[in-house]
């Protein structure tokens, strides 16, 4: 079972833009959704990684200030979970591995 963060990240990365900048010999690619997460490498592997990194670190530091993150679930809402009805997880609860 993965953490929600990787499908997360995984998730961004489906909304990812790649194109080749024939200037600087090297891959671009963004994330619409997210201001500001971009990478630059070499090979379209590469910046898919540096991309996957970027966009962790974005949401990190989204969650530390506060701020919202497009398709992020809200773990302050209660969720129900067979077998034990609604409950209200933490940050630091097991059920951060639960996705919508």
């Amino acid at each position: 079972m993965k953490l929600y963060i990787v499908n997360y990240v995984e998730k961004m990365l489906r909304h990812a833009n790649y194109e080749f900048d024939n200037q600087t010999k090297s891959w671009c690619a963004s994330v619409d959704i997210l201001p500001g997460a971009y990478a630059q490498a070499d090979t379209v592997e590469d910046v898919r990684s540096e991309l996957a990194e970027v966009i962790e670190e974005y949401v990190l530091v989204s969650l530390q200030d506060g701020h919202p993150l497009p398709e992020f679930r809200d773990f302050r809402e209660p969720v129900e979970v067979a077998n034990y009805g609604y409950c209200q997880p933490s940050l630091h609860s097991p059920f951060l591995n639960l996705i919508r």
